[in-house]
């Protein structure tokens, strides 16, 4: 959509305005395309269209036509073979034949279809019948961002509620995928808002594969010039997550104040009374056109922005919320911005990619750099004040409990171990002060109820090979009906539970899930804010903890008759825990038996993650296998959903000194 920047208050007015919607200045004829990369709608297109009641690949019932864009369209149609109504993305035919657009469109889906999270737009499939090729995805009653900030009135903003409630949701989706991808196009037309106030992150059709560069050449930028970061103008192949932050920053400005952070903008509490000041300095940050200086993943973004929205949520004006938010000393938007590059708007590309490489430039001469050695001093420093803060909340959670005790005292000793290296091996220190940190944070983020288990640093042998692994927490039993039960109707619209086990889902609730593919399992693990294991957690976890347990089964290296849920006993599907010897030393149970767990690693020597149509690894026996050994595994595609096959969970501990110190802001 054409849109007219006013020439007194920066203000982008929407196309055919003569005055400025703000202060009624005259406007120029000069106007802004918001996005220069869709083509316009040209005659013939509409021949394309599919008619109300075709039937698609012998599958999909069309009810309408929902959308359309310059390189095909969205329809909403009924999928008879799940018996719901879903949305049909499909390529016009004129770009069928181009190689590079069908690779997009396909990289798209299989990006998509390994992303299983509450807050990002479900595929479903993809293929193609004749000369159609499409993609099926979950269909959303509701609008885009970019729909809703259009149908406002003139001058009228969101609630600050409901656009921290937006970023929330939308850093939790970014979170999440910055483990596999970068987005890379974050922008609000890409960000659906369901009828029930659901967000959505969609459309990763341009997103870069963390091992995938065949879509991404040299010198190719892709994205929304509006949103894009500086490092992304001059070349797309390269950027990682905080290319996403930055777009983050640009669109939570634009959402505060309806305009964008172009030229030399003011800032958000500036533009808007109702915008708390603390949120100034985190827009700064976001967009600050050195990488190294935003927030470093959405986590910390979003930790950044949880106290301003849980003051909110609790009642709190806004007037209150200033004054108990203590916004930092402000960044300067004309430094940070106007560095940023964002003039290109106006002035086009090269005067903004210019503009960035001279901050760049001048800020590499005038801050001189650290030695190595007072970079090492000053790390560890920054790590020893979290560290000592961390401590002493740990010392509250210990409980009177043996072996969060025992943790607490293997901490103590890490630390007098990183001190005393601190000067000999700067390197051997900061790890084992990173280490020691974790486990302190381990004693904070203990279950109350004892549903997880705490596995120490250490080596693990997998296929021959050794790894080290930082600690973690681990589920103590296979996830159950009843959990995933509760998993499917928490979400918003709801996730599929499987129908084969609906007649066990209230009789026997302790049964482990199975029929689960791994993106349910994946969706699952999200939700709960954990993730499905690796397989050196796995084997950690099974037989890697204390190093002198067997690689064959809990109890040894030789079978016991009845010790666990195989074949090799009465097979039965059993409730979790049922079988006390099948225990790990670690404290885990059923991993010989009952059903084998899916894991995060492919099966491939550089367990690169998991992508479309990877074999991945499932770890431990089941109640139809013979027994296994905790050392061996098997392999499964993503997709399979069967009545053996179910997972567990597990929780990381957060290493980064930076990261830590951002929870510390939250907690206190």
């Amino acid at each position: 959509m054409a849109k007219v920047k006013c020439p007194k208050c920066s203000y982008v007015n929407p196309d055919g305005q003569s005055n400025c919607i703000r202060c009624q200045t005259p406007l120029p004829k000069i106007k802004i395309e918001a996005s220069a990369s869709k083509p316009a709608f040209t005659p013939g297109m509409e021949a394309v269209q599919f008619q109300r009641g075709q039937v698609l690949a012998n599958r999909y019932t069309v009810l309408n036509l929902i959308g359309r864009g310059g390189m095909g369209c969205i329809y909403k149609v009924h999928d008879n073979t799940l018996n719901e109504e879903v949305a049909l993305k499909t390529l016009l035919p004129h770009f069928v034949r181009d190689k590079l657009v069908v690779q997009r469109f396909f990289n798209e889906a299989r990006i998509a279809r390994r992303l299983a999270h509450p807050n990002i737009v479900r595929v479903h499939d993809i293929g193609s019948t004749g000369d159609v090729i499409y993609i099926s995805m979950e269909y959303l009653e509701g609008k885009s961002l970019r729909g809703i900030l259009e149908n406002l009135a003139p001058g009228q903003r969101l609630p600050i509620r409901r656009v921290l409630h937006i970023m929330d949701e939308l850093c939790s989706a970014l979170e999440y995928a910055h483990q596999y991808t970068v987005h890379r196009d974050i922008k609000p037309e890409n960000v659906m808002i369901g009828a029930d106030g659901s967000v959505k992150l969609m459309d990763f059709g341009i997103s870069k594969l963390m091992a995938n560069t065949r879509l991404t050449g040299a010198s190719v930028v892709m994205g929304t010039p509006f949103y894009m970061s500086p490092e992304q103008l001059r070349n797309s192949r390269d950027v990682d997550a905080r290319a996403d932050i930055y777009s983050v920053g640009v669109m939570l400005y634009e959402v505060l104040t309806g305009v964008m952070p172009t030229g030399v903008p003011k800032a958000a509490s500036e533009m808007l009374k109702e915008a708390p000041p603390a949120l100034d300095a985190v827009i700064a940050k976001c967009v600050d056109p050195a990488p190294e200086k935003r927030y470093q993943n959405a986590a910390e973004l979003r930790a950044a922005l949880l106290p301003v929205r849980q003051l909110l949520m609790a009642g709190n004006t806004l007037e209150e919320v200033a004054d108990k938010v203590k916004a930092p000393p402000r960044f300067s938007m004309r430094k940070v911005i106007g560095g940023a590059g964002l003039l290109l708007i106006l002035a086009g590309a090269a005067a903004g990619l210019y503009g960035a490489e001279q901050y760049r430039r001048v800020q590499s001469v005038t801050t001189p750099l650290p030695s190595p050695a007072e970079q090492s001093s000053s790390s560890f420093s920054s790590l020893e004040e979290v560290v000592h803060e961390v401590q002493s909340i740990a010392k509250l959670h210990l409980s009177g409990l043996k072996e969060r005790e025992r943790v607490y005292k293997e901490a103590g000793l890490l630390w007098e171990a990183a001190c005393a290296e601190k000067e000999r091996n700067p390197s051997l220190a900061q790890t084992l002060g990173q280490q020691t940190l974790q486990y302190y944070l381990a004693l904070v983020m203990w279950p109350k109820d004892n549903s997880m288990v705490f596995i120490p640093a250490g080596k693990v042998t997998v296929d021959g090979r050794e790894y080290s692994e930082a600690p973690f927490f681990i589920d103590v039993n296979e996830v159950t009906i009843e959990e995933f039960a509760r998993f499917c109707d928490s979400v918003e619209r709801g996730w599929r539970f499987p129908e084969e086990l609906s007649q066990y889902r209230n009789t026997y609730p302790k049964l482990p899930i199975s029929m689960v593919s791994f993106f349910d399992a994946q969706a699952y693990a999200a939700y709960c804010d954990k993730r499905l294991p690796s397989r050196t957690q796995w084997a950690r976890a099974a037989y890697g903890y204390p190093p002198d347990a067997s690689h064959a089964f809990p109890w040894g290296d030789a079978w016991k008759e009845d010790a666990a849920n195989t074949e090799n006993t009465t097979a039965r599907w059993s409730p979790v825990g049922e079988f006390e010897i099948d225990l790990s030393h670690s404290g885990c149970y059923d991993m010989v038996g009952n059903v084998s767990e899916w894991t995060r690693t492919v099966v491939t020597p550089s367990e690169t993650p998991p992508t479309f149509g990877s074999l991945l690894t499932i770890c431990g026996g089941n109640y139809q296998s013979e027994a296994i050994p905790l050392k061996d595994m098997q392999k499964q595609r993503y997709e399979k959903r069967l009545p053996y096959l179910g997972f567990r969970c597990v929780r990381e501990i957060p290493a980064s000194a930076a990261v830590v110190r951002v929870w510390l802001r939250s907690f206190h």
